[in-house]
């Protein structure tokens, strides 16, 4: 068991010095590459570049920047010398952070352009409050400093020069950056990470090494990470569940490549990637990419045939190995008869579904790469929809489920035992309860629907400078109230329900969970986004964002009028096409009650955006959304 980080990145350079850990392209879209050895070096100069610019230990650093490379290794060099990142992505709005770096007091900043130099000033400026930080110095990550910034900032890999340089000298700051590193303890801080959750200002949740040392003690064994794996990520490392990844990666000498939606296509094909992490969101965009290609190729009806095969075969498959997502055990004499049944099923099947995997399927995994071991999907729940399309045609998802302040894994899938529908059982070491909405113990009630608390090693300290959010969610005794409502199945496996402060209740007293009810909504080819409403009012209502390309395509084979959106939504032949793909996909068939229907709707115009109506991880910000169509939302109940 490793207690602290500075453990895992020591172990990792020592064993793995020589194999490549991170690729990345340079600014001619070549790629280059970077060894263990490298790293080590390359961090450890930069650690000792800090402490010459005066970061002490335990200090708090502003790590302001997107996913690369040079995000990790800025990231150790902190780590190792007993210092705190507090990370953010480049996206972050001026005021986001103004008030990060304030609240945690983070006097040196590294920013990944020089941009974000003049983003951070503008912010501060607005903080009236006394004692507001005063930054000393900025390092620029991409190495562009301009002249107006020459006395403030210092460029990335000049502050490893002079660090270098230390080195050679075996300068006090290098014995200081080596004496540190056996300092660092298990409760000490490793990063704050700031929640741009759903509701309110964001938190910073304190992760101690130990959270982190945890999880890379446990979870590389559950998901069989060897040394040979080749990850590959467009993931931002300052969002917990893409660091974590890297982490796991990290530790068992396996390489990293860093891509982006531009080149994820084609990079999947050159690397040939064994795992690819990456949020629901993106596994949606896949799944849209795909379709739309299948349509297009007018082989919609034949890909459709096969999937349901291979459903079909995997769904009676799953029956007779017990990965069934059950509540309630069969009794033996259903039991048998039903998995003779399945057995007789799937050998008729069988032809049928590898004529799919030749003729339809094979291309879609030619486009992976063809080494992919599997997918890991986290930081949101994965559509039923989506996982079910992955499933049939052979990619396995190993769905995750956790929050930043369980730095994140709580439960995941194991690779030899993909059951749809969960989200795994919890790693070991992590102890869960469940308590009802009247607040009774319903843990040992299998089936029955709870809010999740869990205790374990990765649970975070809490909240930065803020002892009543603390206690809110987190007992003296360690138990946290991760806020989703779940359900166990027979085997332990986690189902998710939704937020039990998502609910929406009624002005009859139903309680309605929104999220499953949006997640079928998204299977519409003409659905891109949406939100249930209908707090204290008689039925369910929805703010959808259309998905434009496909709605042009319906408005041009309609013959109706108008250039844009704003045009196409005032149509009575769109608004039925929409109030069809709602009748269609929520009813008693699918397994929604009366009060769940949604009887009214209004389209929106804007697509929603992150930094805006969702937060980093692309979940709706329910709270901004309410506000800001709060006029059409009480249209829609007059």
């Amino acid at each position: 068991m490793y207690k602290t980080m500075v453990d895992v990145f020591e172990n990792s350079f020592r064993l793995y010095a020589d194999r490549i850990a991170f690729r990345w392209r340079n600014k001619d879209g070549q790629f280059e590459e970077m060894t263990y050895r490298e790293a080590e070096e390359i961090s450890h100069a930069l650690g000792v570049g800090l402490i010459n610019l005066g970061v002490k230990a335990k200090s708090h650093v502003g790590l302001i920047a997107d996913v690369s490379h040079l995000w990790t290794l800025t990231d150790i060099a902190i780590q190792l010398i007993g210092a705190v990142d507090v990370p953010r992505g480049t996206d972050s709005t001026a005021d986001e952070l103004a008030y990060i770096l304030n609240h945690s007091g983070s006097d040196v900043v590294f920013v990944h352009h020089a941009g974000e130099i003049e983003k951070i000033e503008k912010g501060l400026k607005k903080i009236k409050k006394k004692g507001k930080i005063k930054i000393k110095k900025f390092i620029v990550m991409d190495d562009e400093v301009p002249k107006k910034y020459a006395r403030k900032a210092i460029a990335w890999s000049s502050l490893i020069d002079k660090g270098r340089q230390i080195i050679e000298k075996n300068g006090k700051e290098a014995k200081e950056a080596q004496k540190r590193r056996t300092k660092v303890k298990p409760e000490d801080l490793s990063t704050i990470i700031y929640t741009s959750g759903t509701t309110g200002e964001p938190k910073g949740v304190m992760t101690m090494h130990s959270n982190f040392a945890s999880q890379i003690s446990i979870v590389p064994k559950i998901v069989q990470f060897e040394p040979d794996e080749s990850g590959l990520t467009l993931l931002p490392p300052w969002h917990v569940f893409g660091r974590i990844t890297e982490y796991l990666f990290l530790s068992v000498g396996a390489s990293i490549t860093y891509t982006d939606i531009k080149h994820i296509g084609e990079d999947l094909k050159n690397i040939k990637p064994t795992y690819v992490p990456a949020v629901p969101r993106i596994w949606e965009g896949v799944y849209n990419k795909i379709m739309q290609g299948v349509r297009k190729s007018g082989k919609e009806n034949i890909f459709n045939f096969f999937q349901k095969i291979s459903l079909a075969y995997l769904a009676h498959k799953n029956r007779i190995e017990n990965k069934e997502n059950l509540y309630k055990k069969r009794p033996i004499f259903i039991d048998i008869p039903l998995k003779f049944v399945s057995f007789i099923m799937m050998l008729l099947l069988l032809p049928l579904k590898k004529l799919g995997d030749v003729l339809v399927f094979k291309k879609v995994l030619a486009a992976t790469g063809g080494r992919m071991k599997a997918s890991i999907s986290g930081g949101g729940a994965l559509p039923e929809y989506v996982d079910k399309f992955f499933a049939s045609i052979g990619i396995k998802i190993l769905e995750g489920y956790g929050m930043t302040e369980t730095s994140p894994v709580i439960s995941v899938r194991r690779p030899e035992r993909v059951v749809l529908g969960t989200v795994g059982p919890p790693i070991p070491q992590t102890e869960i309860r469940l308590i009802d909405l009247d607040g009774n113990d319903v843990t040992n009630i299998v089936g029955a629907k709870g809010t999740l608390h869990v205790r374990g090693p990765q649970v975070m300290k809490g909240y930065y400078k803020n002892p009543k959010k603390t206690r809110e969610v987190l007992s003296p005794d360690g138990w946290m109230n991760t806020g989703d409502l779940v359900r166990i199945n027979i085997y332990g496996e986690i189902s998710i329900v939704g937020r039990s402060k998502d609910t929406i209740v009624l002005i009859g007293g139903e309680n309605v969970e929104p999220t499953p009810i949006e997640e079928k909504l998204k299977e519409s080819p003409y659905i891109d986004h949406v939100m249930c409403v209908g707090q204290d009012q008689k039925t369910i209502g929805a703010l959808i964002v259309p998905n434009e390309e496909m709605l042009a395509e319906f408005v041009k084979k309609h013959n109706i009028a108008g250039e844009s959106l704003k045009d196409w939504i005032q149509d009575k032949q769109v608004q039925a096409l929409y109030k069809s793909e709602i009748s269609r996909l929520i009813n008693l068939e699918n397994g929604f009650k009366s009060f769940e229907r949604v009887t009214d709707f209004r389209l929106l115009t804007k697509p929603f955006e992150k930094g805006d109506e969702l937060n980093n991880t692309l979940k709706v910000k329910r709270h901004v959304v309410t506000e800001k169509y709060k006029d059409l939302i009480e249209d829609m109940y007059k």
